[in-house]
């Protein structure tokens, strides 16, 4: 038992130092040890998750102020005058994929000026990667050409040139050949316009304010279209023939 007592029993100096005065340290050091061992494994996981919220608040608060800012600036323009735009930007370019439907546009414009319609052309193959407008190296719209052959009076063909440049969707003239045969003008020209998709790849939540406000180029491009006549109703003529069945017997039937 004495031997056990001696074991525990410290000396009188331990690296010269007098061992009493050492005991003196024991207790705080102790302390210490403890607060630094629950600092790293219980305060400094705190601190981390706290700095996490204090950065989501400050970025919820930052998209609250730029939705407060698109809202102010929204609620301070004319509603009427954001519709109009909007129609008339929506009825710049075609609603669908089809070439069909820019030959009903052109027929409509023509028909106005007593044109006839004589042939057009479609060619599938002219549609591809040279006809589409690319916006950060992102594929925009796609530009679709169409032959046509018109014939009507010589002296429409100027106000139908006219009329057909100054159409929406925006038509564009590619080519045209001119020749008369009396009071009638024969027109072989190359137009197309621009199919644009419903923006798929268009992220609304990432617009902020400067996107909302249009800028003198924006507003010069609207207020000339604004002059421009909308068609509406445009009809796919190549749906508008008829399905016409024969009931003929057949001749090789016994």
């Amino acid at each position: 038992m004495d031997k056990k007592k001696d074991f525990l029993k410290l000396p009188d100096k331990i690296f010269g130092i007098e061992a009493a005065f050492l005991k003196l340290f024991i207790v705080p050091f102790l302390v210490l040890l403890g607060f630094l061992v629950s600092f790293n494994l219980v305060i400094s996981p705190k601190f981390s998750e706290l700095s996490q919220i204090n950065q989501s608040v400050k970025s919820i608060d930052q998209q609250i102020d730029s939705i407060t800012q698109k809202i102010n600036y929204l609620t301070s323009v004319d509603q009427q005058q954001i519709k109009n735009d909007a129609s008339f930007l929506d009825s710049a370019v075609l609603q669908e994929k089809n070439s069909y439907l820019l030959v009903g546009v052109v027929k409509d414009v023509a028909n106005k000026h007593e044109f006839t319609v004589d042939s057009f052309l479609i060619n599938s193959m002219n549609i591809k990667d040279s006809n589409t407008l690319k916006v950060s190296d992102k594929n925009a719209a796609v530009r679709l050409p169409v032959e046509f052959t018109l014939s009507g009076p010589d002296a429409e063909r100027i106000n139908l040139i006219t009329d057909l440049e100054n159409t929406l969707p925006i038509i564009f003239i590619d080519s045209l050949d001119v020749s008369t045969d009396g009071d009638t003008a024969n027109l072989d020209l190359v137009v197309s316009s621009y199919y644009i998709s419903d923006g798929d790849n268009l992220n609304l939540n990432n617009l902020n304010l400067s996107d909302l406000i249009p800028t003198e180029e924006e507003n010069n491009l609207l207020k000339t279209i604004s002059g421009f006549t909308k068609i509406s109703g445009i009809t796919d003529v190549g749906s508008t023939e008829p399905f016409v069945k024969y009931d003929r017997q057949n001749p090789f039937t016994p």
